[in-house]
């Protein structure tokens, strides 16, 4: 029997600020936290060739404009503030309202500690059908060397 890991995004609330708006908030659980609480921490797949090491992170949604890398302090930083949620059809129409919003774009947030064997001058990215694909290159040293020894 194969066990199956269903991933669902985290999101992260400031618990200060959590417990502060669940104090003074009568408006009910609708308005419990404000999107610009909320940060995605979205899901990840990292596997590994003999030149590289590959990232793919969950951001369906995100057009590569919203999405940030940073390289700071032996960390990649995946991020993006955009919380724009309207379409350009409804930017046109103000009279069109939702009836029921089960999801909304929040702030992405993901970090991870780069490894010394990493070239961090070498990295690429792209966005594809709601995956973002991040290729960091191993450094020359990293990458093993195969060879032949004779037996004399």
């Amino acid at each position: 029997m194969k066990l199956v890991n269903v991933n669902r995004p985290v999101y992260r609330v400031n618990p200060v600020d959590a417990l502060l708006k669940d104090f003074f908030n009568t408006n009910g659980v609708n308005d419990r936290y404000d999107k610009e609480e909320l940060v995605n921490q979205p899901s990840t797949n990292l596997f590994e060739t003999e030149t590289s090491v590959v990232l793919e992170l969950l951001v369906p949604g995100y057009s590569k404009e919203e999405i940030k890398l940073q390289v700071e302090n032996n960390q990649l930083i995946v991020k993006s503030e955009s919380l724009e949620n309207e379409s350009e059809d409804q930017k046109e129409a103000p009279e069109y309202k939702y009836s029921r919003v089960e999801f909304e774009k929040v702030k992405l947030e993901k970090r991870f500690r780069l490894s010394d064997k990493l070239d961090q001058e070498q990295i690429q990215a792209e966005v594809k059908n709601g995956i973002l694909r991040i290729t960091l290159a191993k450094k020359k040293e990293a990458i093993p060397v195969k060879r032949e020894i004779e037996i004399g």
